[in-house]
């Protein structure tokens, strides 16, 4: 037991200290954000939605607007993996992904936001954002 809580320690240092410097995701890999869409559809879409706009139970993720960690690649990467505490009033938080999830897969997870992200600003559905802002819940 004592061997495992090590191991799982030493796993966390190891993933908070892999990106503690920003990465750059490449939005125009398609095979890339096509995986971190499926990813995406498969575990979180049921609290953040669709394309990650957000629902009454979980804060858009392709705004652009991370106010837990911050709205660096290695931010959200570390949202993902490690979760989130309770926020504010909300019922729940988000749990870790590190468990179930490669750290590949979390940067496919990072690529296909900033692809959506990026999607959104070009049509003009939301503007380039602005990091203070907070998370938003829309009203279900």
């Amino acid at each position: 037991m004592i061997i495992l809580i090590m191991s799982f320690i030493f796993f966390l240092f190891i993933c908070s200290s892999a990106f503690a410097e920003d990465f750059e995701v490449d939005i125009n890999n398609s095979s890339n954000v096509d995986a971190g869409q499926k990813i995406f559809s498969e575990k979180c879409t049921a609290c953040h939605g669709g394309k990650g706009v957000g629902t009454g139970r979980a804060p858009c993720v392709s705004c652009g607007k991370y106010k837990f960690r911050g709205n660096k690649n290695s931010d959200i990467f570390a949202t993902i993996a490690h979760g989130t505490p309770k926020i504010g009033g909300r019922a729940s938080k988000m749990g870790a992904f590190s468990s179930v999830l490669s750290e590949s897969e979390i940067i496919n997870i990072v690529t296909y936001l900033r692809f959506v992200e990026n999607e959104r600003i070009s049509s003009g559905e939301i503007e380039k954002p602005v990091v203070e802002e907070k998370l938003e819940f829309p009203e279900n």
